[in-house]
C-alpha cells in the first residue's frame, strides 16, 4: 500500500520528503502515544494517509501536545492535501469534528509566544488551515474564532526590524502564507454566507487597525489591502471548490453587501493622508474598493464623473474632503454613518497621529447634512461616548461643533441618547452634564428639547384608544433592550413613548444636580406641575428631586412666586405609602417656604393652614427621617406664621404639647381640624392612626357646638378603630366616642380633668 510522505509542505523534494517520512515512522514506532480508540479505516482517505489519520488520532489523545506540535500540523496537512487531490474529502469533515482538528489548530497558536518568532509553526498552521478551509463543512462556524487566532498570534509579532536577521525569512513567508490562506478562504466560502465571513473577516483586522503600534496597523492594513484586491477582481476569479460559488450559482458583486464597508473606507482615508507608511497601502486598498464599488453599486451616467474620480491615477491628487465626499456619494445612508463615525472616533484614536484628517472629513459632513445625518442617535451617541476623551483641544472643539448642528436640527435624537446614557450608568454621564453646562448654546436646545417633549408627554390631551396611565418602573427595571436599538419617542397613535418619558425625567434629575438649570427652568414648570397631580409616584419623586435641586439656583423673587404656586400640589405627596417621596415632599415644603418674599407672605400663610395637620401627624411617622423632616418643614411654617410658642415647643421637643398648642392659635378651626383629620384614621401606621385619635379627642373639647349629623359622621369614623389591633388604639378611640356623646357640660369636665394626660404616650 502507498503511504503519502508526511514532509514540511511546498518546500522539500522528493529525497527529503522520504527522509521525513522514514523519520516520521521511526517516530511514531517509538513514542509512547496511543491513538484514540476509534476506527477511521472508513475513511476514503485512510487507505492513502494511514500513517497521517494515526498520528492525528494519537496526539489529540495526547498529553504532551507541544512536543508533536510540528508533525501533528503536518499530518493535518498532508491528510486534507491528499484528500483533495484524489477526490477522497468525503467524510473528513465529521473526522476533523470527532478529533477537535480546528480547536486543536487553535490552541496551538494561541500558545505561541508573542514577543518572538522562532518556529515554523505558525506557517505551518496557515497552510493547513488553508488546505482545511477546502474541506467541505470543515471550518462551518468556526472560521471567525479560528482567524482571530491566527491574527493575534502574527499580527501581534515584534516589528520586522525588530526581529533576528535569520527570522525575517521565515515571518516573510508566513505572512504570505497568511495571505494565501485568506485569498482561498474567501473563495471557498459558499454563496449564501460569503457576505457575513467577510464582514466577520473585516472587523477584525479593523480592530488591529486601532493599535498603538504601528508595526500592527501595517500588517492589518496589508490583510486589509489583500483582501480589497480579491473583492476588485471577485466575479472573474475562479471558485477554490465546488461547494462554494457554483453550489447556488456564481456570486456577483452586486450580491455581496459587507456591512463594514463604511467602516473600512473611513478608516482608509484615515490611513490614506497619514504620514506613516500605512498610507501606501490604504491607497491602493481605497482603489480596489472604489473599483468593487463601481461594479456593485447601481449607476447612471451622471455617476460616470465620481467613478473617474476615484480611479488609481485620480485618487492620487484628490483632497480629504473630496476623497470623503466622493466615496459618501456612492456608499448607502447607514455605511456614510459609519464614515462619520469612524472620524469622530479617530479623534481620540492613539493610532491617528495627523488629527486634520478626521478633522476635514467632518467638515465634509458639516458641510451637507442631509446627506450625510440619516442615522442621528447613532451619531449623536458616537460623540457623546468620545467628546469628553478628546485631548486635543481643537479635535474637541470640532466634534462640539458638530454637536451643536446635531443639536439645532435634531435636538430629540440628543435628548434621546442622553436618556440612553443614563439608563446604561454610563460612567461619564454626570461628566458630560458638566461639558454641557459648558457650552450654553448646546445646553439651551438640550433643555428646549426636554421641555417640549415633557410638554407632549403630560399636557397633551390624549387620543381615542390611546393608553392614558403614566405608571412607570422604576430605572434598575428598565431594559434598554425594550427601547430597540433607536428609540423612538412617540408610541402608537402619534402618543409620546411612556418609557422614553420617564427616562427624560430620569435625565432632567441628573442634569439639575449638575448644571444652572434656572435659565430654562420656567419652561418646565407647566409639566412638572402636571405630573405632580397625576404622574406616578417614581415620577412625582423625579419632579420632587428637581424642584429641590434647581430652587437655589433661582433668584428670591422668582423662586418665591413658584413657592406659592407648589405648596398646594405636593400636600397629597405627604402621604404617599413611598416613605422617600413623603420624606423629600417634606424637605421641600420647607424650602419652599424659606424662600417667600416679603410680598408673598400673606398668600403663603393661607395657603400653609392646610398643610398643619398633615405635618403634626408626619411627625408621628414610623420613619425617623419622615418624621424629622415633618418636624423642620413645621418649624418653618411656625416661623412664617410668627407663632411663637409652636416654635418654643419644637425647639423643646414637647411634641405631646403641640395639637392643643395648634388649637389655641386656631380656636375658630378646630371642627375643620377634626375633619382634616379623619383620613390619618384610615393610616397604615398605627403611631399616625394613635396621634388622630388624641388629636380629635383633644379638638372635641374646642368645638362649642356640634350638629348630630357632623357628630355621626366622627363616631363612624372613630366606630373601627375600637377593635383596632393596636390595645392603645382600640382603648382611646372608645373613651374618644363616650367624650362626643356625652352633652357639651359634661364633656367639657372631662376633657378638663384629663388635659394633663391626653397625650401621653
Amino acid at each position: 500500500m502507498e503511504k503519502t510522505p508526511l514532509a514540511t509542505p511546498r518546500e522539500e523534494d522528493s529525497s527529503s520528503q522520504r527522509s521525513n517520512f522514514s523519520q516520521m515512522v521511526s517516530f511514531y514506532d517509538t513514542t509512547t502515544m496511543q491513538p484514540l480508540q476509534l476506527d477511521a479505516s472508513w475513511l476514503p482517505v485512510y487507505k492513502e494517509s494511514e500513517d497521517a489519520v494515526h498520528f492525528i488520532l494519537a496526539f489529540v489523545s495526547s498529553l504532551d501536545k507541544d512536543t508533536h506540535k510540528f508533525t501533528f500540523l503536518k499530518s493535518t496537512y498532508v491528510m486534507c492535501k491528499t484528500a483533495l487531490k484524489r477526490g477522497l474529502t468525503q467524510g473528513l469533515d465529521l473526522f476533523c469534528q470527532t478529533c477537535e482538528v480546528v480547536e486543536n489548530i487553535k490552541d496551538l497558536l494561541e500558545k505561541e509566544p508573542r514577543d518572538w518568532l522562532s518556529s515554523q509553526i505558525r506557517y505551518l498552521a496557515m497552510i493547513t488551515i488553508e488546505e482545511l478551509s477546502l474541506v467541505e463543512n470543515v471550518l462551518e462556524g468556526k472560521t471567525k474564532s479560528l482567524l482571530s487566532a491566527c491574527f493575534s498570534s502574527v499580527l501581534l509579532l515584534p516589528s520586522e526590524r525588530e526581529m533576528p536577521h535569520q527570522n525575517t525569512s521565515l515571518y516573510i513567508k508566513t505572512l504570505k502564507a497568511m495571505d494565501a490562506m485568506l485569498r482561498t478562504m474567501v473563495l471557498s466560502f459558499p454563496a449564501s454566507s460569503v457576505s457575513k465571513e467577510l464582514q466577520d473577516i473585516f472587523e477584525l483586522l479593523l480592530d488591529y487597525t486601532r493599535s498603538e503600534r504601528e508595526a500592527v496597523r501595517e500588517r492589518a492594513m496589508g490583510r486589509i489591502c489583500v483582501l480589497t484586491s480579491l473583492l476588485s477582481s471577485y466575479s472573474t476569479l475562479k471558485p477554490s471548490v465546488r461547494f462554494g460559488r457554483d453550489s447556488s450559482g456564481p456570486v456577483c458583486p452586486e450580491d455581496i453587501s459587507v456591512p463594514a464597508m463604511g467602516r473600512l473606507v473611513g478608516r482608509l482615508i484615515l490611513f490614506r493622508y497619514s504620514e506613516e507608511q500605512t498610507r501606501y497601502t490604504a491607497f491602493h486598498a481605497l482603489s480596489s474598493l472604489a473599483e468593487f464599488l463601481y461594479k456593485s453599486r447601481p449607476r447612471d451616467r451622471s455617476d460616470e464623473f465620481y467613478w473617474e474620480a476615484l480611479s488609481t491615477s485620480s485618487l492620487c491628487y484628490l483632497s480629504i474632503a473630496e476623497c470623503t465626499q466622493t466615496f459618501g456619494k456612492h456608499l448607502p445612508s447607514s455605511e456614510r454613518t459609519d464614515i462619520i463615525l469612524e472620524a469622530i472616533e479617530a479623534m481620540r484614536d492613539a493610532s491617528i497621529l495627523d488629527k486634520e484628517v478626521p478633522s476635514s472629513m467632518l467638515d465634509v459632513v458639516m458641510k451637507d447634512l442631509d446627506l450625510w445625518l440619516t442615522d442621528v442617535p447613532k451619531i449623536v451617541n458616537c460623540i457623546l461616548e468620545n467628546l469628553l476623551c478628546i485631548t486635543s483641544e481643537s479635535g474637541r472643539l470640532k466634534v462640539q461643533s458638530l454637536f451643536f448642528l446635531v443639536t439645532s436640527e435634531y435636538s430629540s435624537a440628543a435628548v434621546i441618547s442622553l436618556c440612553e446614557m443614563a439608563l446604561q450608568g454610563d460612567s461619564t454621564f454626570q461628566e458630560l452634564c458638566d461639558t454641557l453646562s459648558s457650552t450654553p448654546g448646546i445646553l439651551d436646545k438640550v433643555l428646549t428639547e426636554f421641555a417640549t417633549l415633557l410638554q407632549n408627554q403630560w399636557c397633551n390631551p390624549p387620543r381615542e384608544g390611546t393608553c392614558t396611565s403614566h405608571g412607570a418602573p422604576s430605572l434598575g427595571q428598565i431594559d434598554l433592550e425594550e427601547l430597540g436599538d433607536e428609540p423612538n419617542i412617540w408610541g402608537d397613535q402619534g402618543r409620546p413613548n411612556m418609557m422614553v418619558a420617564f427616562l427624560l425625567l430620569e435625565v432632567l434629575a441628573g442634569l439639575s444636580e449638575r448644571i444652572d438649570m434656572s435659565i430654562k427652568f420656567e419652561a418646565f414648570l407647566p409639566t412638572m406641575m402636571k405630573i405632580l397631580e397625576a404622574g406616578s409616584e417614581d415620577e412625582k419623586l423625579k419632579i420632587i428631586k428637581v424642584f429641590r435641586n434647581v430652587l437655589g439656583q433661582l433668584k428670591m423673587s422668582k423662586a418665591s412666586s413658584i413657592a406659592v404656586a407648589l405648596v398646594g400640589k405636593i400636600l397629597p405627596l405627604f402621604d404617599s405609602e413611598n416613605g422617600q417621596l413623603r420624606e423629600l415632599s417634606l424637605w421641600l415644603l420647607r424650602d419652599l417656604l424659606r424662600c417667600v418674599v416679603s410680598r408673598d407672605e400673606k398668600m403663603m400663610r393661607r395657603q400653609i393652614q392646610d398643610a398643619l395637620i398633615p405635618l403634626l401627624f408626619r411627625m408621628n411617622d414610623q420613619l425617623p427621617s419622615v418624621a424629622r423632616a415633618s418636624r423642620e418643614a413645621l418649624f418653618a411654617a411656625a416661623e412664617l406664621l410668627n407663632w411663637k410658642q409652636l416654635k418654643h415647643l419644637l425647639q423643646k421637643e414637647r411634641m405631646w404639647e403641640l395639637g392643643e398648642c395648634l388649637l389655641m392659635m386656631r380656636r375658630n378651626r378646630a371642627e375643620e381640624f377634626m375633619h382634616q383629620s379623619l383620613p390619618y384614621l384610615r393610616d397604615a401606621q398605627s403611631s399616625v392612626r394613635l396621634a388622630a385619635v388624641r388629636f380629635i379627642r383633644c379638638a372635641a373639647r374646642h368645638v362649642r357646638e356640634q350638629d348630630l349629623e357632623t357628630q355621626a359622621h366622627i363616631l363612624r369614623a372613630l366606630q373601627p378603630l375600637e377593635r383596632d389591633r393596636d390595645i392603645s388604639i382600640s382603648c382611646m378611640a372608645a373613651h374618644t366616642g363616650l367624650i362626643l356623646r356625652a352633652p357639651r357640660v359634661q364633656r367639657r369636665s372631662w376633657v378638663v380633668l384629663q388635659t394633663l394626660c391626653c397625650w401621653c404616650r
